[in-house]
């Protein structure tokens, strides 16, 4: 098995157990429990997971420097923004909420006459070479670490506008709890673009599923539909839920500039 496949096999190892010994994964690899040592101080080093003595924890994605989000489950956010985008028809404006999944939706938009509105400077790079777009970016206070507008006057601006859909991401979803955030001016944000739509759509993988954050910003059934890598499992599923694909996690372990 190459180095590539030994990280790929480690970190769905972990996406499902959360945490992982160095003899559990010398017995599933194969390999010398010296190889798995190093293939776990790479891992650490390049921020995907926290080393351990005799093994190794998961790091929570929302915690994760911007540079490692980037590179968490990129099949699977690919796969879900191709589903999300079927809903997308000419002429309708979209709020993009910030964030790796929905900026994989940004860029799968088909070309056809849309209105975006969007706080992320990301997306609204991505989209700005598109001729058939109106961009609107709603300014702000800027956000570095997570490269958005955020404040008070984003959240007024975006208040005087209406959409068709609002296109969310999330830092945590739980069946009780909700949706969530890990920062207060990101949560007042998302309510305030999903206040200003009229249909929603949150598009998670499973990674953001069963967990909390301490700012809500609104139940798991408000969004019409949710596109996910795997079903949650919940007593009340979400009556939009779509599942798509095959929920492995995949992970691009190369250092990046």
């Amino acid at each position: 098995m190459f180095t590539e496949e030994r990280h790929q096999t480690i970190l769905d190892y972990l996406a499902e157990q959360g945490r992982v010994t160095v003899l559990e994964l010398a017995q599933r690899l194969q390999v010398s429990d010296d190889t798995v040592r190093r293939d776990l101080r790479a891992l650490d080093e390049l921020g995907f997971l926290q080393k351990t003595h005799g093994g190794a924890v998961s790091l929570e994605v929302p915690r994760m420097a911007r540079a490692q989000r980037a590179q968490v489950l990129p099949q699977i956010k690919q796969q879900l923004a191709q589903a999300v985008v079927t809903h997308i028809e000419p002429g309708q404006t979209l709020m993009l909420d910030a964030g790796q999944s929905v900026l994989a939706v940004a860029q799968a938009l088909p070309d056809m006459p849309l209105t975006v509105i969007t706080h992320a400077l990301d997306i609204a790079n991505a989209l700005s070479q598109r001729p058939q777009i109106r961009l609107i970016l709603a300014g702000g206070l800027w956000d570095a670490r997570q490269r958005l507008f955020a404040g008070a006057q984003t959240v007024t601006q975006i208040q005087t506008l209406r959409a068709d859909w609002a296109i969310m991401g999330a830092c945590a979803v739980h069946e009780k709890l909700g949706l969530t955030a890990s920062d207060a001016a990101d949560a007042e944000v998302k309510r305030a673009m999903l206040a200003a739509s009229a249909q929603t759509i949150l598009v998670a993988d499973h990674s953001k599923t069963g967990r909390s954050e301490p700012f809500f910003v609104c139940p798991a059934q408000h969004f019409t539909h949710w596109f996910t890598d795997r079903a949650p499992g919940w007593v009340n599923a979400p009556a939009g839920l779509q599942v798509i694909g095959a929920g492995h996690v995949s992970i691009n372990t190369e250092k990046t500039a």
